[in-house]
């Protein structure tokens, strides 16, 4: 028996140990937390020596509930850590995997996500994790599309076609022509079901923008794309997944981004950008937010959604400095938001029935 049946949770974020991720999933209600099932992909916590440092902060912002783990792709800094090291470790296939293995049986509320780099010890992984109990996860990314019938062949034949694993189809980026891409993630979904007839599917991607010049809104392509498939194939066993509302690649260099407050709704994101520096500009687009309608007269602010998000916008908005300053804090706000509301999609009585007193 898996520690939480994938069939039944309704948001599977794909999320990373960085700081503006996770400042927003701990100050999620806990309701919230309860009910999403976090993907957290394991990588260097800022300038921290030790990969237990990032753990901690992990354990500080979901405590011990059920939580997805998955190895990051090798980093090349130009300062090599303790950390990166460990990493590496984690990454070695010698074995079946067998320090990614101790790694995860050692700490009881981490679900694994397989590594699939190596073929030839995947059965071995999947043979050592499925022993476990805890459920298990297989993230297969644009690059490993092409094998995804063979390692479904693989992943059936060692957990009884499915049993307690679910399958995370990962698009990447730009996810702009969802209707289109449905027609191809179909078809993922049904070779992945020949094989895997009792396994879940989450559908992932990211299609947050890189530039916000003269960007007032987006589609969120994402759930356009799991609507679109989900109409095709059947809801049955299908979880919604994302990014949380964070680029599938990080972006460098460029310097400090102008300020602006990100509002996401259940299918769009608001941009409110300014070139006014500091915090000036923040209280501005905040104050801007709080008044914008829609096409209907009604406000695009939903201030009865009440969670960490909301406040900062409105902390914003009057003047407190402590609020949104930087555009690390206006992240996690929208991040905080986002991953509140697409837990909540559809079922607008959890979205506003927080267990949570903010007061403004």
């Amino acid at each position: 028996m898996a520690l939480r049946a994938f069939a039944d949770t309704s948001y599977m974020p794909l999320l990373s140990l960085r700081p503006a991720e996770l400042r927003a999933i701990e100050e999620l209600p806990e309701k919230t937390k309860d009910r999403l099932f976090p993907i957290v992909v394991l990588r260097p916590w800022l300038s921290a020596n030790m990969l237990e440092t990032g753990l901690e902060r992990l354990a500080d912002a979901y405590d011990d509930r059920p939580t997805i783990v998955a190895m990051s792709a090798p980093e090349f800094p130009d300062t090599l850590r303790p950390v990166h090291e460990q990493l590496a470790s984690l990454r070695l296939s010698a074995g079946g995997y067998m320090e990614w293995c101790r790694f995860i049986a050692d700490r009881p509320n981490f679900v694994p996500a397989i590594q699939i780099a190596d073929p030839e010890h995947i059965a071995e992984q999947i043979s050592c994790f499925h022993a476990l109990g805890r459920g298990l996860v297989i993230i297969v990314d644009n690059r490993s599309l092409p094998g995804l019938q063979a390692l479904a062949t693989i992943v059936g034949g060692l957990t009884d076609g499915g049993i307690d694993t679910c399958f995370v189809v990962d698009l990447g980026k730009k996810v702009s022509d969802p209707l289109e891409r449905a027609v191809f993630v179909v078809s993922y979904c049904t070779s992945i079901r020949q094989h895997c007839p009792h396994a879940a599917i989450a559908i992932s991607a990211s299609s947050f923008p890189a530039d916000f010049v003269g960007r007032e809104h987006q589609e969120i392509f994402e759930r356009t794309l799991f609507n679109a498939v989900a109409g095709q194939f059947g809801a049955a066993g299908l979880v919604y997944s994302d990014r949380g509302s964070v680029r599938a690649e990080k972006q460098g260099g460029g310097g400090l981004p102008k300020p602006r407050i990100d509002y996401p709704l259940d299918r769009e994101w608001r941009f409110y950008r300014t070139e006014t520096e500091g915090f000036p500009g923040y209280r501005d687009r905040a104050m801007h937010l709080l008044s914008a309608t829609r096409p209907d007269g009604g406000r695009i602010f939903d201030a009865n959604i009440r969670v960490w998000g909301t406040l900062m916008i409105e902390r914003t908005a009057a003047g407190d400095t402590s609020a949104i300053k930087t555009p690390a804090r206006s992240t996690a706000a929208r991040i905080n938001l986002h991953l509140h509301r697409q837990t909540f999609y559809g079922d607008p009585v959890g979205l506003h029935d927080t267990d949570d007193e903010w007061a403004g």
